[in-house]
């Protein structure tokens, strides 16, 4: 039945995708990635308030793997969507301490903490991150002096 909740959103048929994962999620209560596929599908339908209990659940009930790196990135968008940015960072500094080189937890961390007024240190993260993840020869040369000025983005010598 998985298969077939994947193949109709592959479809992009997320609303009968969502009808069966319902269906099937009322006699496997507790399945991890099937709990994850409901929020998944409610996040992809603009329905994000009613994604959260569905992710909560999902990483209660232990999922695993990229799925549940997955989930708390969904999770922690999901509460930056709707104006709760504190339960956001929270999300996403708890997937960050499960997963610390998820990049994409990183950038998403860094919004959040833009929309919590702090933009110094989201801008910091975000050149560190550009930083440590860029092939262009241009920023790379000037790696050493970008982390040396993200401690302090105001520091004059």
């Amino acid at each position: 039945m998985l298969q077939t909740i994947e193949k109709l959103s592959r479809q992009g048929r997320y609303e009968d995708a969502l009808q069966s994962a319902l269906s099937l999620l009322s006699s496997k209560t507790q399945h991890p990635q099937l709990l994850y596929k409901v929020a998944s599908l409610y996040d992809v339908l603009g329905l994000e308030q009613q994604a959260i209990p569905f992710y909560l659940a999902a990483i209660k009930h232990h999922l695993g793997g990229q799925d549940l790196r997955d989930a708390y990135l969904g999770l922690g968008g999901t509460y930056r969507a709707l104006g709760r940015y504190q339960e956001s960072l929270e999300t996403f500094d708890e997937g960050l301490h499960r997963f610390p080189q998820a990049n994409d937890l990183r950038m998403f961390r860094a919004m959040t903490l833009y929309n919590l007024g702090h933009a110094k240190q989201a801008v910091s993260q975000l050149l560190i991150l550009m930083t440590e993840n860029t092939s262009s020869q241009e920023i790379s040369r000037y790696q050493k002096i970008i982390a040396h000025y993200c401690d302090d983005l105001d520091r004059i010598e």
